[in-house]
């Protein structure tokens, strides 16, 4: 399968990303990850085709572009590069005329060099001479110590409600999960997490999961001018959108 890049698609189809999503949405076709970077999104060719098809559009092909694009990066030569093979040849011929002239100038000195003076004997050192100084050992710097590195950076799943007024489900590993809230899909993952972070329409806070409770009830969690707030949610099986909502409007008075 072709992996096509949302980028790819909306340049191909001649739409911007929003339309794309919501012709994808029309026509119920997924919106699946890069197969090695979950953080990616992207669609098949055979989507793509389908997507042009059903809204008669046609797909912008590289090859034609890429003829186009490349005549007009090419910029015209100034006059000043056309005229730098005469710069070079006159400033080579230049050079040789100096390397003759320091070939001469050598010449004449070795000519007019004087002779060396005869060395003078050696006089005995003095007694009172003083031995020179032995040289001192430069103590070894200190050793630094290696710096621990930083402990990694726990990033938790993410509940948000999105532009396009829906909600979605973000996991940091395997990106945009390709279920919609309040299924079974949902609840199915919600009985395997933690912890997840909730983004409403007014407000937000950290959902934690109380695994000694029975059937895995949720509680809600927020810092505000630094003191803890906490509400009770649901069960697994009970944990909706309007759930959520309903704790992070509560939650969000605490502000006012």
């Amino acid at each position: 399968m072709t992996f096509v890049s949302v980028a790819q698609a909306t340049r191909s189809l001649g739409i911007d990303a929003k339309t794309l999503h919501r012709w994808l949405a029309d026509a119920q076709l997924p919106l699946p990850c890069h197969p090695h970077d979950g953080r990616k999104k992207g669609l098949s060719e055979e989507h793509l085709q389908a997507l042009a098809r059903l809204h008669q559009r046609r797909l912008a092909s590289s090859e034609e572009e890429g003829p186009a694009q490349l005549l007009c990066q090419i910029p015209a030569l100034p006059a000043d590069l056309l005229s730098l093979p005469e710069q070079l040849a006159a400033m080579q011929a230049q050079l040789v005329t100096l390397q003759q002239q320091v070939t001469d100038l050598t010449r004449l000195l070795q000519q007019h060099r004087p002779e060396p003076a005869i060395p003078l004997a050696p006089t005995k050192p003095t007694s009172t001479a003083k031995s020179p100084a032995k040289p001192t050992r430069s103590r070894p710097a200190a050793t630094a110590f290696a710096k621990t590195p930083p402990k990694p950076v726990h990033v938790i799943p993410r509940v948000e409600y999105g532009e396009e007024e829906h909600y979605v489900v973000i996991c940091p590993k395997r990106g945009l999960l390709p279920f919609e809230p309040d299924t079974q899909e949902w609840f199915a993952w919600v009985a395997e997490q933690d912890s997840f972070r909730f983004v409403g329409r007014s407000g937000y806070f950290t959902a934690h999961h109380e695994w000694r409770v029975p059937k895995g009830a949720w509680r809600a969690h927020r810092q505000i001018r630094n003191h803890s707030y906490t509400l009770r949610l649901a069960p697994n099986q009970e944990l909706t959108m309007a759930v959520l909502e309903q704790a992070a409007e509560a939650l969000q008075a605490h502000l006012t």
